[in-house]
């Protein structure tokens, strides 16, 4: 080997990024201590640390927090080359932890891994890096057979309404009506923790509660989707849909990149991201392929959505934007994870603020995801906060989207429970007291999701409470702190 090559070779393992050192080389050190939540067994979620040993004497670590109840590995995230020091404060401030054998750890996040995946819940895309921190998952790790779920079992417990929105569809579509139960933490039970005392207690009285009543069927997901494109017509340089495609860029755009972006001719990057959005829509809307993002998660829909709420117009874009929001529950899962709201809202505000006809139709389309529609409700309520001179419009849009679901509730498949309860925390935001009497008339139907703020009487009272008036500032428009919002989200 000459010496030019070798040099070349040396300086390419130097410069590894931290996710290519990940891939590359984490397996190849020595496992470290392990150690595991103290409360794992009693509480249904802990944590589980696996450390990693250089040979220089530093430690690198991925942490995962495991739902052993129902969901997974519910987040996740490594540290690479620490101190020794370093690691210990670390452990001071997290968590009361005990040690544990490395395959007690293995057997705890991918034995939570299975059964969450009996539930068709995929694990969070954090740990498609940092699985790299564990040895594979084969026969050479020896099966510790651990107790997963409550009483048998999937227990989802969920934090609000919307979270249980995004699993249960799943749970009930792989286990089956009756195989699983939840309960979802509300304003009403503020101060209560996951204690697990009191897990059996909530379950055995949720029947009881309104709160926890079944008001009929969710929307069933029957969207036909049209044909996308299967090949990229791109007007504008090719760096830039490298570099969307690039995991370096997989959670936010860096404030560099954004400015060479915006740069760009308005018209050529606005029409290049609407035909990235509609291939990648393409590439998996009836299931992620085994081969796509084979580097790992590249966030490509997610950036593109931020931008085009920049460069993008009210036709074409907004249409592009509405279209994401068609996908499926298991394709929003992928590209956008609990980041929707940040994600969607501002962009729908930005495009169509002078388009409520295009975003009024999109909620009464039928057969969509419920969790996907509510995005369009506080983008219109924004307006009214931040363009307060077309309050009286924004009041007139809701009134008739009202008078829709109180037509259309009995049939779930225009507007369910869930979407009319959900619409209630816009109306609060913008203090709509001039919509009380259609509300009555919705909640009559006996078909609104007490869940959401609680019956009619609540809504009254609070309605007329200035404690729950939105903020202006909720949702950020600029788009460099949406990129910097992005990356507290998934850095946090």
């Amino acid at each position: 080997m000459s010496k030019k090559k070798h040099k070349k070779q040396q300086m390419g393992q130097q410069f590894l990024t931290p996710e290519q050192f990940m891939k590359q080389r984490a397996r190849s050190l020595e496992i470290g201590t392990c150690y595991i939540s103290e409360v794992m067994k009693d509480c249904g979620e802990g944590h589980v640390i696996v450390t990693r040993r250089h040979t220089g004497g530093r430690i690198s670590l991925a942490m995962y927090l495991v739902d052993i109840y129902c969901l997974g590995v519910k987040d996740s995230f490594f540290r690479l080359r620490l101190e020794e020091e370093e690691l210990e404060e670390m452990l001071d401030r997290g968590p009361i932890l005990r040690e544990c054998s490395y395959d007690e750890a293995h057997n705890w996040v991918y034995g939570a891994i299975a059964w969450a995946e009996e539930a068709g819940i995929e694990p969070d895309k954090s740990f498609a890096i940092t699985k790299y921190m564990l040895e594979e998952d084969t026969d050479d790790i020896p099966l510790i057979e651990y107790e997963f779920g409550y009483n048998g079992k999937h227990l989802l417990m969920a934090n609000n309404n919307l979270e249980a929105s995004r699993y249960l569809p799943l749970m009930k579509k792989n286990l089956g009506e009756g195989n699983y139960s939840f309960t979802i933490k509300t304003d009403y039970d503020e101060g209560l923790d996951w204690d697990p005392d009191r897990i059996q207690e909530r379950l055995e009285h949720a029947s009881e509660n309104p709160i926890f009543k079944s008001y009929g069927p969710s929307t069933e997901y029957t969207y036909r989707h049209p044909e996308y494109p299967q090949t990229l017509q791109l007007d504008g340089p090719e760096w830039l849909y490298n570099k969307l495609l690039s995991t370096d860029t997989a959670l936010y755009l860096p404030e560099e990149l954004t400015k060479r972006i915006l740069e760009l001719p308005r018209d050529i990057v606005r029409h290049d991201l609407e035909q990235i959005v509609l291939y990648h829509i393409g590439l998996t809307c009836d299931g992620i392929p085994d081969d796509y993002d084979p580097d790992g998660y590249t966030g490509i829909l997610s950036n593109c959505t931020v931008l085009l709420g920049e460069v993008g117009n009210e036709e074409s874009s907004l249409d592009v934007v509405l279209e994401l929001l068609r996908q499926s529950l298991d394709f929003m899962d992928y590209h956008f994870g609990d980041a929707g709201d940040e994600i969607f809202v501002p962009t729908l505000y930005l495009l169509g603020q002078n388009r409520l006809d295009v975003l009024m139709n999109f909620v009464k389309e039928e057969g969509l995801t419920t969790f996907f529609k509510c995005h369009v409700f506080p983008a219109v309520a924004h307006i009214a906060l931040v363009q307060p001179e077309r309050r009286n419009e924004v009041v007139r849009w809701f009134r008739e989207i009202i008078r829709f679901a109180t037509k259309m509730l009995p049939k779930t498949q225009w507007i369910d429970s869930d979407l009319a309860g959900l619409m209630l925390h816009s109306l609060l935001d913008i203090q709509a007291k001039e919509l009380l009497p259609e509300l009555r008339e919705m909640f009559a139907t006996g078909l609104v999701d007490l869940g959401a703020c609680g019956d009619f009487a609540d809504v009254t009272r609070m309605i007329a409470n200035p404690r729950y008036i939105g903020d202006p500032s909720a949702y950020e428009t600029d788009i460099y702190k949406r990129f910097a919002n992005m990356k507290k989200h998934w850095e946090k």
